[in-house]
């Protein structure tokens, strides 16, 4: 074989290669449905709440259930604290879901099976459950709220009592866990201790307080909090709802930052505050107030401010009269602003430099003057005697 041929057989075989690599389509990553205890002990009667996990290379996956033991109840998948029949899987991303199954009240004790379905385009994953039904079953928990979804603002904090139940007929010792927006932050407390496990009892109760960091800058929306109690034999979960309305506050100062002035005992003495709405909604009902050395008064003009929208601000004269009798020296007082139900408040501390009124002097200064007048009279009609 001459060294031309090789040469044209080699081109030719990585021309091929190459071709085949071109037309080799590129391995989409496959759904996966799966949840961290697909086999379950229950008592009969008992309520089931498992999360479940999807994963894929993006898209609505549809949810279904393909197998169910006769007389038991349709399971519901729920997000959100919603009812739910289709999530949304991001490219790379884990996705939750919560199942909600409730056992029959006299189903007989044995080994059950259901089968749960995701399906998205052409692609299927079914995930498999085995649920055993014992009468002296253990490792049962539950978490519940008699307020899961409450109306927040943004930069504040907002605590839930949660109540996590041991059902089953040993102490466990449960993980808490929380997945939050980004940005958030959740903290767990028992008796004003942050923890971050607790055991429970046997058929017992614990209450712990969630609480729920909203960061400063965000939109307004509906926003969950998944809330989780993990133990060796079992999970609890809990959907947290915050309706994020948007940010209530206020900056009280004055047009040129300055928060101190002269004033003069007994008399009036003004002052421009400046209000302005730093918040993302509107405040209402904007009301003043003073807290002043003794036998001072303020008053505001004008005294309310109707309604004030995020952005604005408005200027308020604040008319202060010092005690007639203060004596001259510097004092401190405070002018706050307030609006309709304390949603946004702030206040600006003043010093005041107090003088006392120049009427005795202006009289000293003529009862000298006339002294001296006598005098120059008396010594010019008599000087010369």
């Amino acid at each position: 074989m001459s060294c031309r041929t090789l040469r044209w057989g080699t081109a030719l075989a990585a021309a091929v290669i190459a071709l085949f690599a071109v037309a080799a389509p590129a391995q989409a990553a496959e759904l996966s449905f799966s949840t961290r205890y697909p086999g379950i002990v229950v008592k009969p009667g008992e309520s089931l709440s498992l999360t479940l996990n999807l994963s894929g290379d993006g898209g609505v996956a549809d949810l279904s259930v393909l197998e169910l033991p006769e007389g038991w109840e349709q399971p519901a998948f729920r997000g959100s604290g919603y009812p739910v029949n289709q999530v949304y899987v991001a490219p790379g991303r884990d996705e939750t879901v919560t199942l909600n199954l409730k056992v029959p009240d006299r189903a007989a004790e044995g080994t059950y099976r259901v089968v749960l379905s995701a399906s998205s385009g052409g692609d299927v994953a079914e995930l498999p459950l085995s649920i055993t039904v014992a009468a002296g079953a253990t490792g049962r928990a539950s978490l519940k709220t008699d307020f899961p979804s409450i109306q927040a603002q943004a930069g504040t904090t907002y605590s839930f009592q949660v109540r996590l139940r041991n059902d089953g007929d040993v102490e466990e010792t449960f993980a808490l866990s929380a997945a939050p927006p980004e940005g958030w932050d959740v903290t767990f407390r028992v008796s004003g201790k942050q923890v971050g496990t607790i055991p429970v009892e046997a058929n017992s109760t614990q209450t712990i307080d969630v609480s729920i960091s909203v960061p400063d800058e965000l939109e307004a929306g509906t926003y969950t909090v998944p809330v989780h109690a993990r133990s060796a034999s079992g999970e609890a979960s809990l959907d947290l709802t915050l309706e994020v309305l948007g940010k209530y506050a206020m900056q009280v100062t004055t047009p040129d930052g300055r928060l101190s002035f002269d004033a003069v005992a007994g008399r009036k003495n003004g002052v421009t505050l400046e209000v302005k709405n730093t918040g993302t909604m509107p405040l209402t009902g904007v009301n003043f107030s003073s807290t002043l050395p003794p036998n001072w008064t303020a008053t505001f003009s004008p005294d309310i401010i109707e309604e004030l929208a995020p952005g604005e601000s408005r200027q308020v004269t604040v008319e202060v009269t010092p005690n007639s009798k203060a004596l001259a020296g510097d004092y401190l007082l405070t002018l706050r602003a307030r609006s309709d139900g304390s949603r946004a408040t702030d206040f600006a501390e003043f010093r005041v430099a107090v003088q006392t009124p120049t009427l005795w002097g202006l009289a000293g200064v003529g009862v000298l003057a006339a002294v001296g007048g006598g005098l120059w009279w008396v010594f010019r009609t008599f000087g010369r005697r």
